[in-house]
């Protein structure tokens, strides 16, 4: 048997890879925290299923230069590389990865899990996890049908925090049928098409192992010291690792706070990076560490961060509600609801303990607006294994949406988005129902009774005599809302309200939803639109519940003052100031930017169907602004 090696197969087919690997792409633009996020997902996929938490290190190693395998091999290639790079990016990525590996230490990110079932083989078969993981591409070989991951794109995270884009992996893991302990190792590189030292035509991606077969090395005593293993599990070691001068532990910190504060909490999931800890007791204090925070500014994990740390308060409340819902064709999910002052108003999608996305716009719920309800958190997760594995199908590549599109088959995308449907609608009637504003005709005041004589009376004919808080009842005083200048394309004058007159509340009508931004008479954004108000009489709406988009379908009836054309739209008349409505689809005219631009007639009944682009069920104003009257004129 010859000893291990680097080898890069022959490309017989004439094929052209360049650096540009769409998996390992997809991880660039945040590959500190894509890598944490991945690792963490496959570790906790392959639990041992033992009450012991999922453990995991991310470890910074500066490895002889000497004990890298196949480190005159990889050299060699990536000279080969840069004499035949085709353009400057490539060029600059061979010239920096000599500049590396010709140190005479070299940094090598070390991830390595326990209390896990390791990567079980044998390594070299085919639709094992050792051999799918090394071997296949946009397959994911586990065993539940819950796990994180679904595309086997994951592992590609690790290799874009390589300045070498070279990983090695070693498992320990129990064979099933010996029962007995076994070891795998091998190494991947993945570089561009060229031509070998012997002119023949080589692939991309090269593996370290025995070259016959491109096998794995399964004797322990074939690899490095750093390279071995003494418990079960899995070690992944990125060579030439990229982040080795920067604030790399910070950045990871945050992104597995962030995605796994739900498994951390529940105690199933326990880190090591660096020195910082994360577990059930450091969880909190990291969620609002200002380390962490000022690390993250200016990346997207500040905001992660920050939602996790509500989202995570939801999750350990005694205030928070808890309901169990089961949604046909999903299964059981589980929703928690706080309300309370300066909560973000959003929801949290978590699925196998980890964060998802916050929104179910794919589904028509982007979970955008709320006028009926205080401040709140909202936490949902599936809590069977059919609602898990269904929303595992809907996942995109990076676990950051849900969208049926990726079901292929018809019938089951057709009922997959009903049933997604349905439960945006269920979510948002429970946060109607756990933190929506209830308003009381009266109230009964009971406690400043102390605060008034006994002898106080509630004599409705006395207009001197004093009220004893303790009897007397105090009633709500039914104001019109104050109507402000709608800040939507139809440009009202300042101070006043669309289809509203002074005195006239006919245009406030019960039912409506979402807008956009003011905009000139081209739809364009202004500040000096001050075009005429059409007033509206009998204005009157009907809500059409369709069973997929709850409320956010009406019919609106009105009769115009004046004749013209007009831009027509509606804002919700929710607790405080009004919030403009999109309209994204019309009948029997078609919508533009948010509103409908449509010709009325003085003294004419018009019916319009319109649909909002979110579901809403409270009171809304119709607005209509002139564009052009009738004669031509403005």
């Amino acid at each position: 048997m010859n000893n291990p090696d680097l080898e890069f197969p022959a490309n017989n087919a004439g094929e052209r890879d360049g650096l540009g690997d769409a998996g390992i792409e997809t991880f660039r633009d945040a590959p500190y925290a894509s890598c944490a996020r991945e690792a963490g997902q496959n570790s906790r996929d392959a639990a041992a299923g033992q009450n012991n938490p999922v453990k995991m290190s991310f470890d910074l190693l500066e490895v002889n230069r000497a004990q890298i395998p196949g480190v005159e091999r990889l050299e060699e290639t990536l000279s080969l590389c840069l004499e035949q790079a085709h353009d400057d990016k490539e060029s600059e990525f061979f010239k920096n990865a000599l500049s590396i590996i010709q140190r005479p230490q070299i940094p090598v990110l070390r991830i390595a899990d326990y209390n896990t079932t390791g990567l079980a083989g044998p390594p070299d078969k085919l639709g094992t996890p050792f051999n799918s993981l090394l071997k296949a591409r946009g397959v994911s070989s586990k065993e539940s049908s819950t796990s994180g991951g679904s595309f086997g794109i994951g592992k590609n995270a690790s290799v874009a925090v390589s300045e070498l884009q070279t990983v090695f992996y070693s498992t320990r893991y129990v064979d099933p049928e010996s029962n007995q302990d076994c070891f795998a190792a091998q190494g991947k590189v993945i570089l561009v098409s060229h031509d070998g030292k012997d002119s023949q035509p080589r692939r991309a991606t090269g593996y370290w192992g025995h070259p016959d077969g491109f096998r794995a090395v399964t004797d322990e005593n074939l690899v490095p010291d750093w390279m071995r293993r003494t418990d079960i599990g899995t070690s992944i070691f990125s060579i030439g690792f990229r982040g080795h001068s920067s604030n790399w532990e910070e950045l990871m910190v945050c992104s597995l706070v962030a995605n796994f504060f739900a498994a951390i909490q529940q105690g199933q999931m326990e880190f090591t990076v660096g020195k910082h800890t994360i577990n059930t007791n450091t969880l909190e204090s990291l969620l609002t560490s200002d380390e962490l925070l000022a690390a993250a500014e200016g990346t997207a994990l500040r905001e992660e961060l920050e939602f996790a740390r509500y989202l995570h308060r939801c999750q350990v409340s005694a205030l928070s509600a808890e309901e169990l819902i089961e949604i046909p064709s999903i299964g059981k999910v589980r929703v928690r609801i706080l309300s309370d002052k300066d909560l973000p108003r959003r929801v949290g999608f978590i699925r196998n303990g980890m964060l998802i996305t916050d929104n179910l716009g794919y589904f028509g719920h982007k979970f955008a607006r709320f006028p009926r309800a205080r401040d709140f958190i909202c936490l949902v997760e599936p809590a069977d294994d059919d609602a898990s594995r269904l929303m595992k199908s809907l996942e995109n590549p990076q676990h950051r949406d849900f969208s049926a599109d990726r079901i292929p088959d018809p019938e089951k995308r057709q009922t997959a988005t009903k049933a997604m449907q349905n439960l945006g609608v269920r979510i948002r009637s429970l946060i109607n129902s756990k933190a929506g504003v209830e308003l009381a005709d009266s109230v009964v005041v009971e406690e400043l009774a102390h605060l008034f004589g006994e002898g106080a009376t509630n004599n409705a004919n006395n207009p001197s005599s004093e009220k004893t808080p303790e009897k007397y009842t105090y009633s709500a005083v039914r104001q019109v809302p104050k109507r402000t200048a709608p800040q939507n394309s139809i440009g009202a004058e300042e101070g006043r309200s669309g289809a509203h007159q002074p005195g006239n509340d006919s245009s406030a009508i019960d039912s409506g939803n979402n807008n956009n931004g003011k905009r000139d008479g081209n739809g364009q954004t202004g500040s000096s639109d001050r075009r005429k108000h059409v007033y509206l009489k009998d204005v009157r709406n009907k809500v059409l519940a369709d069973g997929t988009s709850e409320y956010g379908k009406r019919e609106l009836y009105f009769t115009s003052e004046t004749s013209g054309q007009v831009e027509l739209g509606v804002q919700a008349l929710g607790v405080n100031n009004p919030e403009p409505l999109v309209i994204k689809d019309a009948y029997p005219h078609k919508p533009k930017n948010g509103v409908v631009l449509l010709s009325v007639e003085a003294g004419k009944r018009q019916k319009l169907t319109i649909q909002l682009d979110e579901p809403y069920e409270g009171p809304i104003e119709v607005i209509a602004v002139q564009v052009e009257a009738a004669g031509g004129t403005q």
